[in-house]
């Protein structure tokens, strides 16, 4: 093997708990530890067991009208950061407490790919974004765009994270890579999407397969909780998605998650 392979981390990394956080914890950073309250660890381990029965969600942002003619439209989207599991707290601070690692062929099969970032945000002079504003038929493939910052100080705290995404497609739904939990012929989507708020804005799920690699987990007492009370099913799930007879199984040997919590990735 090339050893410059090693140059990008292996795992492509979904965050998700933001606002888990902003509910019951939002000043977690301050400590020196990522231990969860109660109520935060409780969300917390709900949302696990969903990703790992029904998928990541699939979420829409507002449209962003940059300079003209570069207009990114508001598309479904999961986002994943290709960064080491070292800087996962920093991440986390953003983003969620919560990890879902793959490998970067659940993304290829779906048509993702690392994002095309651009320098000085609205004011952005770049001629490749231009083009393809005005040339592609699927304006909906400008959101593998992305400005290097997030505000007007060039720290590249975006291009930073190094970021992919997979986007809606309408093949994906087709052929069963994302599933759409409105629609009730998906009977245990549907009935899951029933019982979330409004505020959570789900559009598409995208099941897990093969190639799921890796959780983080917000605290030590989630992962016990997770690894430990079987009465939560999450085993049971993961043991189902390691028994799928499907590509990435076959390549990964059907090989059990990395698990590890927020305060251990500092030592990778």
């Amino acid at each position: 093997m090339n050893y410059d392979y090693a140059i990008h981390s292996d795992y492509l990394i979904h965050w998700t708990g933001k606002d888990i956080d902003a509910e019951h914890q939002a000043d977690w950073y301050e400590s020196v530890h990522s231990r969860t309250n109660l109520k935060a660890e409780a969300e917390y381990i709900r949302r696990l067991q969903e990703i790992v029965k029904h998928g990541l969600w699939m979420t829409e942002e507002p449209e962003q009208r940059l300079s003209d003619p570069v207009t990114i439209p508001a598309t479904p989207k999961c986002c994943f950061t290709e960064l080491k599991v070292s800087e996962s707290r920093k991440h986390a601070r953003h983003y969620g407490r919560l990890g879902i690692g793959v490998k970067r062929p659940f993304l290829f099969t779906r048509y993702g790919r690392p994002l095309a970032y651009f320098g000085f945000g609205n004011r952005s002079n770049d001629k490749c974004l231009k083009a393809c504003a005005l040339d592609l038929q699927n304006k909906d493939m400008m959101n593998f765009f992305k400005p290097m910052n997030s505000s007007g100080t060039l720290n590249y705290d975006w291009y930073g994270e190094s970021e992919w995404r997979i986007i809606f497609f309408k093949e994906l739904l087709e052929n069963k890579s994302i599933i759409d939990p409105r629609q009730k012929d998906n009977e245990k989507e549907y009935k899951y999407f029933q019982s979330l708020t409004p505020k959570q804005q789900l559009k598409y799920l995208i099941p897990l397969d093969g190639w799921f690699q890796m959780i983080i987990y917000p605290s030590l007492a989630e992962k016990n909780r997770a690894q430990k009370d079987a009465s939560l099913a999450i085993v049971d799930e993961i043991k189902r998605i390691k028994s799928l007879r499907d590509h990435g199984n076959a390549v990964e040997k059907g090989n059990w998650p990395i698990e590890v919590d927020l305060d251990a990735c500092r030592n990778f």
